[in-house]
């Protein structure tokens, strides 16, 4: 008998994720792939002979199990994360997931719970790409729901969320073992809740070590690869500059490690870098980057697991931590 062709296969064959192909072939809306992606998606589908399950209307309302997944945007490897997250217990535990992008619009998000209503789903999850403050619409209270990468701001429901300031701490504290004593860090945009997190955790590290807190060497960025490059300059250029920085994600770093080789600084034994989010590039720069993750997979898993498991009762927030990812650029 032969083998029925799996996406898994598709994402092999292909070359791209199991969720890319999963955006492609369920046709989300809202999702920017690049064109060439998605046709080569596309055509190995079809060369492998893969034929997808059925639609929604298809299914046995006595027998199917169904989640709907509310998301502001998919553009980036934070939210595929996310929804690989999502997709990988739902594969393992035979159920099916309904992905609806809303770019954040309260109307969006209350016309995508319509549909959740119809089609019957047995919980949703209301996510965001980037760690946030949110308002979700009032209709949000009629379905079973779990909080993924953001929080109310009356702190009501069940919220799963990185532990931003654990990894803050983290860092720091890896940069203080190494025997550091003037530690700077370049902070992403001042408004955004991550970066305010990871700011306290490194503030707690410093305390508990006993070193001081200085203005001058908390530089602010907007995540980019320029403002890490522009603050590592303005750091340099004190009086009695850094010998180590932590960058509030592995983009600025880069940036750091860019600025620090231009102005003939030696990495790490001048200044250790350490960066943040673990992304793919880190570990084939020059040092390479030693940083902390950003579970996204694993709190992907651990919202859709709580819903499963049953109404969400009380409030309250499941705080995932991150791992330290030793590298060159730290001295690790």
């Amino acid at each position: 008998m032969k083998r029925r062709v799996k996406m898994v296969d598709v994402a092999r064959a292909a070359h791209v994720s199991k969720t890319t192909v999963s955006l492609v072939l369920n046709q989300i809306p809202g999702v920017r792939i690049a064109e060439d992606t998605r046709q080569r998606v596309l055509r190995v589908a079809r060369e492998l002979g893969y034929e997808p399950g059925p639609a929604l209307h298809q299914i046995d309302p006595d027998r199917k199990r169904l989640y709907g997944v509310l998301i502001n945007e998919i553009s980036a490897a934070y939210p595929i994360n996310l929804i690989e997250g999502m997709q990988i217990w739902a594969d393992a535990q035979g159920v099916q997931i309904v992905i609806q992008v809303t770019g954040g619009i309260l109307d969006h998000e209350a016309a995508a719970l319509e549909n959740f209503a119809r089609f019957g789903v047995d919980g949703v999850i209301y996510a965001r790409t980037f760690t946030a403050i949110v308002e979700p619409p009032a209709r949000l209270d009629a379905f079973r729901h779990v909080f993924l990468n953001c929080r109310r701001a009356d702190g009501v429901g069940v919220a799963v969320l990185p532990a931003e300031r654990s990894g803050g701490t983290l860092a720091t504290d890896h940069l203080i073992g190494r025997g550091r004593k003037r530690i700077a860090t370049i902070t992403g945009d001042p408004w955004q809740l991550a970066a305010k997190e990871r700011l306290e955790g490194y503030h707690r590290a410093l305390a508990r070590a006993g070193l001081p807190r200085d203005g001058a060497f908390e530089a602010i960025g907007d995540w980019g690869h320029e403002s890490g490059f522009a603050a590592t300059k303005q750091l340099l250029e004190l009086p009695d500059p850094p010998d180590a920085i932590f960058c509030q994600n592995d983009i600025m770093a880069r940036g750091a490690l860019a600025a620090l080789r231009a102005h003939g600084r030696s990495v790490p034994a001048d200044v250790a870098v350490i960066g943040y989010d673990d992304r793919e590039f880190a570990k084939s720069l020059e040092p390479t980057l030693t940083s902390v993750t950003l579970p996204h997979v694993e709190m992907a898993e651990r919202a859709i697991q709580y819903l499963a498991a049953g109404t969400p009762s009380g409030d309250r927030t499941i705080s995932v931590r991150g791992e330290l990812v030793l590298r060159q650029s730290s001295g690790g």
